[in-house]
């Protein structure tokens, strides 16, 4: 049926479309349609006519009826040339005008014969379109009114109302014709825009439906997988082609037959709609479940579904599946790595409630067992069963240590290996496999020790530095500028060493030493950053690869002084001029040739020399909060630098003590 009305389409056309139902050449389908009907009966109507006139005796006319019905016969075949579809159309039309002027002049059987006038804008205006067929209508309503209102040019007599009701009959038509032809025209314009942008967001969204990880699927009532399901789908199920498959099947080997049923059961009271979204989302049995594709690997996927009307009172399932095997890998792995920190803060916080001289000893105690375990190991005289026995009593003596120092999960840790021990103990063979995991178990306790011994170690060192709050003080100040040290140098890949040289305890005990704290950190990041080179260039220059900065606090006449020291490239006076030029902040040309003004210049916000911003150097705000920093203090900053040498910043802070504390310590 379909082939018949596309060769049908294709004859009132002329064959001139490869695809005549295309929206992009509609409009001309349509006139090829109309300019072949209106010709095929035009010509029977004129030849028919011209017969019967020429028989009652009218030859003239007969003729010319016949003469334009021939011209349409010859019409129809000149449209399936090459001619132009515009010339094709003038060779009828025009002498159908004329013969519709003639009949009007001529009047005939009572002026009847004038009827044809109002055909004639209806077919050249919607065969030749609003222009050609203005033009054409127009010549036409030029005779008519010569032929209504000339007297004595036509052979029958028009009275002057009858002469007017031609006219407005002929104009209303022509009107109407015109308005529905630009009405059509804009119609089929704006439904070409609409087509576009239609086409345009069908394109995107299928786009994004390409692009999306999630698989999106409708399914009909007998679970068939629709055509319209997004590229991901296939990815997701590791399979291709799922147009029409039905999807408990793509599942058959990864759910049981009963869970099948009730997976049907549940699409079932989706497209039934017999239970609200949010009961529905809670049942779903397939909101997250283990995927088995067609190679065999398994998944983890989350599904979701819900009911979707397409009109008429059919629903569809609309379903979403995306792979989550890596969300889930990852929260395991995250879980795990929880309860490991767990486990390590429970036994940090058993460690620190240890004095750490009895927990040393239980550390030497340990170790020594260990060294035993390990000679056991190697001593190739006893059997296998001998020395799970020896292994068995270290194990168990280190594990009750444990327990009396209250280290229960490390405790917990060696009751578990003492178990698997004490299995192989009472076994008769012992194999090289068996041995091998204790021994990789025993690793692991090792490690733990490993752990505790450095935990000790920082709470010694800590407790020996803080006998009394101002040994505390000194502690935390050296240890935080240490840090500032060793972080900015390895993020610049360069070498430093801090050293502390002098270091008055009454200065942070009386002083303002979170101030203190603050101005020398950013000191000696920024000696790191601009000051010291890097290894290879100190090497060429003769240096120690190493730079070394010094720090000194002390108290003198009611004063704070704090002296830090680098050994580095020194100030780049050049360097600061280009970029404080570049930065707008001479006010007068001579300051850059000042040297001390450049040196109050790199304490300006924002200045900054470094070429690249990083999180140690570049944003111009270190040396500009020491400034301020001291300024709220009263302070004073003075700064010497040598080419090659180094810098030295001297900082003052007025700081006045009771007599009885002006003493050093």
């Amino acid at each position: 049926m379909q082939e018949k009305t596309d060769a049908v389409l294709r004859f009132f056309t002329s064959g001139k479309f490869e695809n005549p139902r295309d929206e992009a050449v509609m409009d001309q389908v349509v006139r090829y349609v109309i300019f072949n009907v209106a010709l095929m009966i035009g010509a029977a109507f004129l030849i028919l006519f011209g017969v019967s006139v020429i028989t009652g005796g009218n030859a003239s006319r007969g003729i010319a009826d016949l003469f334009i019905g021939f011209t349409c016969i010859l019409n129809i075949f000149l449209l399936r040339t090459r001619i132009p579809f515009t010339v094709c159309g003038l060779i009828p039309l025009v002498p159908f005008g004329f013969l519709c002027g003639v009949l009007m002049i001529n009047g005939g059987e009572g002026g009847f014969a004038g009827l044809w006038i109002y055909a004639y804008p209806l077919i050249v205006v919607f065969i030749m379109g609003l222009h050609i067929g203005s033009v054409l209508s127009g010549l036409l309503l030029a005779g008519i009114i010569a032929a209504a209102f000339i007297p004595g040019l036509a052979g029958f007599t028009y009275t002057l109302p009858i002469a007017f009701r031609i006219l407005a009959v002929y104009v209303l038509v022509l009107v109407l014709t015109f308005v529905y032809e630009q009405i059509r025209v804009m119609k089929d314009q704006w439904a070409r825009q609409l087509t576009v942008a239609l086409k345009s967001e069908r394109d995107e969204i299928a786009a994004m439906k390409d692009n999306l990880k999630t698989g999106i699927f409708l399914m009909d009532q007998a679970l068939l997988i629709q055509p319209a399901y997004s590229r991901a789908l296939e990815h997701v199920l590791g399979m291709d082609n799922l147009q029409g498959k039905r999807f408990t099947d793509l599942l058959a080997s990864s759910i049981k037959a009963k869970e099948r049923e009730t997976l049907e059961d549940y699409f079932g009271m989706i497209l039934n709609r017999s239970f609200d979204a949010k009961m529905l989302e809670d049942i779903n049995p397939l909101v997250e479940f283990d995927y088995v594709n067609p190679t065999g690997d398994i998944k983890t996927l989350r599904g979701s579904f819900g009911a979707v009307d397409r009109g008429g009172g059919i629903f569809f399932v609309l379903g979403t599946l995306e792979d989550i095997t890596t969300e889930k890998l990852l929260q395991q792995q995250l879980k795990a790595e929880e309860g490991r920190m767990d486990e390590e803060m429970r036994a940090l916080f058993q460690v620190i409630q240890i004095e750490p001289g009895v927990f040393s000893d239980f550390i030497e105690d340990t170790e020594y067992e260990f060294e035993r375990i390990n000679r056991v190991l190697k001593n190739n005289e006893l059997s296998s069963r001998e020395a799970m026995v020896d292994i068995y009593q270290s194990v168990h003596a280190i594990k009750s240590n444990a327990l009396i120092l209250g280290l229960d999960n490390f405790s917990g840790k060696l009751h578990e290996l003492e178990s698997e021990i004490k299995n192989l103990r009472d076994n008769e063979g012992v194999s090289f496999e068996d041995v091998l995991h204790i021994t990789v178990e025993l690793e692991k306790i090792m490690k733990e020790m490993d752990k505790f011994r450095r935990t000790v170690h920082r709470l010694q060192t800590f407790k020996a530095h803080v006998g009394d709050s101002r040994r505390q003080d000194r502690y935390v100040l050296v240890e935080t500028l240490t840090k500032a040290c060793e972080k900015t140098s390895a993020a610049q890949n360069k070498k430093a060493r801090f050293v502390v040289e002098e270091l008055d305890g009454r200065v942070l005990e009386y002083g303002p030493r979170r101030v203190i704290k603050e101005v020398l950190t950013q000191l000696v990041r920024n000696a790191v950053s601009h000051g010291l080179e890097h290894p290879d260039e100190r090497a060429r220059q003769g240096k120690d690869p190493q730079g070394l900065i010094r720090l000194s606090i002390t108290y003198k006449e009611n004063q704070i002084h704090l002296k830090l020291t680098d050994d580095g490239r020194g100030l780049d006076f050049e360097k600061i001029r280009r970029q404080a030029e570049k930065l707008h902040l001479f006010r007068k040309e001579e300051e850059a040739r000042d040297k001390n003004q450049l040196l109050k210049i790199i304490f300006s916000p924002g200045f900054s020399t470094a070429e690249e911003v990083d999180a140690h150097a570049g944003r111009g705000i270190g040396l500009n909060l020491v400034r301020e920093r001291i300024k709220e203090l009263q302070g004073s900053i003075k700064l010497r630098s040598e080419p090659g040498k180094g810098t030295i910043f001297h900082i003052f802070i007025p700081l006045e003590m009771k007599p009885e504390l002006n003493k050093a310590s």
